[in-house]
């Protein structure tokens, strides 16, 4: 059966919409123009109405949905001769109907269940949802964390979920290069993604003669000749210094002694030349060049390597170089003060701090960075394969973060999907055993189906309802009927309107019990009637009601083919008709529903019933104008109550109403009985008040009196029952009754 419909963005259905819960028998009544043949029509032709929705139990393959309204007259019953003939089952042909009825019971067998199987694989597929869409949300935490390093890598799955977890599943299941660190592979990134790339010249390393600190002369003690008499004083008083400082001053000082200013000996400054000879001259030669040799190499490795420190070559570890470097200038300026004291002490002996141990850790230092602009420079001649390379390895680092979270999901959907490839198999076999059933069944149909009991059946409703100058005869299509006179001529081009309507419904009633096609002749069916009676006289409205009765127990028996019934009507006797339940007032069965469309500012809503809520027209009257007390229509709503109950129930003189008024409210009151006298018959052109709500408050104020003041006051509140209203009035009555008098007097202007 059909469990819900949903009717919005269509007809007078807004974007908000109507929502109908359906049982086995269902009642919808509305006047017209409130939309009930929009109902119908969804009902009939779904796919034409994308927006609305037709909500199925388990059964829908079963079922066919009849649909009698206006456009299946119009589409059956047009100025061609032939109409569609109904294929019914023959009467003769037990035995193959008992076979028919077995194989049918087998097919509602198989039917249950493929019904519960597919219950099953719509769990196991939510099951199956549910593990993807946990383990989308784990491989998006993932990304999220490591977007901001590898976006690079993530290119052209970073805006959606389930395209970064298909990746992830594709690279888990192929990826099987090698597993870096994060540190690793963020320096390849700005090496290869976003370092520069153009290549880097490698770092010379530094040449340093070690055997320059290392000269024998700076240890050397620079002496005399020893083989003189006055070096052995010299020698043990330990002033060959000084003896040779003063030794340079005696040229300059006339023969006196540079020390004590006495007059020197004959033979002292021959003596001194002799002590300080050649030997000693190139010793000091030898110490001055080699000191030279040792402070212009240091001092240009200091100066052409201190670039080194300035961090503008990649790859150098510039603070540890820059430390080296200023441990090898420290230690350079100590060597100098030491060479310096050499000099002025010749006769000292010094020995240099080596510098070359920093000097080989800096080329260690630049050995390293070598290393790495030359992989630079590889990476720059090869970059496309370094950027695949790095996105593989990039992925095999995702894939070890979300080895666990894979493994779990893998398990768990292997296991499911196991589990459904089953379900799915036998729903195979099922479906196929089921098929293979109706095929059985439709081969016997063919058997036994026929267009000429329809004929039959439809001819003797027609005499037995008295209609006898028309019959439906078989058509020279095979298959086709078509309507003709007594004498055999068409008749289908001069049926009367009634005529018309009552054959449609008399074939639509026949055409549910079999099919235009052949190999639908008994299938499970909704049946939906749409306002079957609109022009039809009161006996074949009786008749109309008993064949839906008829219908309705069809649907109440659980052998039957009819399942469900949906009528929609606007004839309040017909709605009373079908709708009685014996014995039971207005109070409903638990197979039916009760739904009454109204319209407002041209939107069409719907409300459920408890009861029956159609009594009869003046009740209908007195909900209408509950319902729509603000509308354009309420004063011509009160009107049809006021002439109902006073001119037909009442029996009263409307003048004597109109004179207990106070002259205040006889203006509005005259109006009120002026639509009940006159706009009940005739349009009335020459009178036009324009409704609003206060003038409608107004009209509804003196609607009260009349029951007040007539002494009906009870009816009145019965009919209104727990509707709240106010009594007293105020100014914007007084106001609307001034609108309503100017709007008369003009008309009466007009009119003159």
């Amino acid at each position: 059966m059909i469990d819900k419909i949903r009717l919005r963005e269509v007809a007078t259905y807004d974007t908000s919409g109507i929502e109908v819960n359906l049982r086995k028998i269902n009642y919808i009544f509305g006047s017209n123009g409130t939309g009930k043949t929009t109902v119908s029509e969804v009902l009939r032709k779904q796919e034409d109405f994308p927006s609305c929705r037709i909500e199925w139990g388990r059964e829908r393959s079963n079922y066919d949905v009849f649909v009698y309204n206006r456009n299946f007259v119009r589409e059956n019953f047009s100025m061609r001769n032939d109409i569609k003939g109904i294929f019914t089952l023959g009467k003769e042909s037990t035995d193959l109907l008992k076979k028919i009825d077995k194989k049918s019971e087998e097919i509602d067998k198989h039917e249950d269940k493929i019904g519960n199987l597919e219950e099953k694989i719509k769990e196991i597929d939510e099951k199956i949802n549910n593990l993807k869409a946990d383990f989308m949300n784990t491989c998006w935490d993932l990304k999220l964390k490591y977007d901001e390093q590898f976006k690079e890598a993530f290119t052209g799955v970073r805006n959606k979920k389930d395209n970064f977890m298909l990746k992830c599943i594709e690279e888990a299941q192929n990826n099987d290069g090698v597993h870096y660190g994060f540190d690793e592979l963020k320096k390849r990134v700005d090496s290869v993604f976003k370092g520069t790339q153009e290549k880097i010249n490698t770092i010379p390393n530094i040449e340093y003669n070690a055997s320059y600190e290392k000269s024998q002369i700076f240890g050397t003690r620079i002496v005399g000749k020893r083989d003189i008499d006055i070096a052995d004083l010299i020698s043990r008083l330990n002033i060959s210094d000084w003896v040779q400082q003063g030794h340079q001053h005696l040229k300059n000082t006339d023969g006196l002694c540079p020390f004590c200013q006495q007059e020197l000996p004959k033979n002292l400054e021959g003596k001194l030349e002799e002590y300080f000879d050649e030997t000693y001259t190139e010793q000091l030669q030898l110490l001055n060049s080699s000191s030279e040799k040792y402070i212009t190499e240091t001092q240009g490795i200091i100066k052409n390597h201190h670039i080194l420190t300035e961090g503008n070559i990649p790859f150098v570890n510039t603070e540890k170089v820059k430390s080296l470097l200023e441990i090898i200038i420290s230690t350079f300026k100590e060597n100098e003060l030491k060479l310096e004291r050499k000099k002025a002490e010749p006769s000292s002996s010094v020995k240099l701090s080596s510098i070359s141990s920093y000097i080989r850790e800096i080329n260690e230092e630049i050995g390293q960075a070598n290393i790495q602009i030359i992989k630079h420079n590889q990476m720059i001649d090869n970059i496309t394969e370094e950027k695949a390379k790095l996105n593989k390895d990039i992925w095999r680092f995702i894939i070890e973060e979300n080895k666990r979270d894979y493994a779990s999901y893998t398990d768990k959907t292997t296991k499911e999907c196991k589990t459904l490839d089953g379900m799915n198999k036998r729903w195979g076999e099922l479906s196929g055993f089921r098929n293979e059933l109706k095929k059985e069944v439709i081969q016997l149909q063919n058997q036994l189906t026929s267009v000429l009991p329809s004929i039959n059946e439809i001819n003797n409703l027609l005499k037995s309802f008295g209609f006898t100058n028309f019959e439906l005869a078989e058509s020279k299509e095979k298959g086709n009927y078509k309507i003709v006179r007594g004498d055999g001529v068409d008749a289908n081009a001069t049926l009367s309107e009634g005529e018309m309507t009552f054959i449609t419904f008399l074939y639509f009633y026949q055409l549910i019990n079999g099919s235009n096609e052949q190999d639908k002749v008994n299938t499970k069916r909704v049946i939906v009637i749409d306002d079957p009676i609109s022009s039809l006289d009161s006996n074949v409205l009786f008749i109309v009601s008993y064949l839906i009765n008829s219908l309705k127990k069809k649907i109440r028996s659980s052998d039957s083919i009819f399942k469900q019934l949906i009528i929609l009507t606007h004839n309040v006797y017909f709605h009373k008709e079908i709708s009685f339940n014996k014995g039971m007032s207005n109070k409903k069965q638990q197979d039916e529903t009760f739904w009454v469309l109204t319209k407002t500012d041209n939107v069409s809503r719907i409300k459920e019933y408890d009861e029956n809520p159609i009594k009869n027209s003046y009740e209908l009257l007195w909900r209408e104008l509950k319902e729509n007390i603000n509308s354009i229509t309420t004063p011509n709503i009160m009107r049809r109550i006021l002439e109902n109950y006073f001119k037909f129930f009442g029996n009263i003189d409307v003048s004597e109403i109109v004179g207990k008024f106070p002259d205040e409210d006889k203006v509005v009151c005259n109006s009120l009985l002026s639509w009940a006298n006159n706009g009940s018959h005739h349009v009335n052109d020459d009178l036009y008040v324009d409704s609003n709500q206060e003038s409608n408050k107004a009209y509804f104020d003196v609607f009260r009196k009349i029951f007040v003041n007539s002494d009906h006051e009870s009816h009145f509140k019965m009919m209104m029952e727990d509707f709240e209203y106010e009594i007293e009035e105020d100014s914007s009555e007084e106001l609307a009754r001034k609108e309503i008098q100017e709007a008369l007097e003009q008309a009466a202007v007009g009119h003159e």
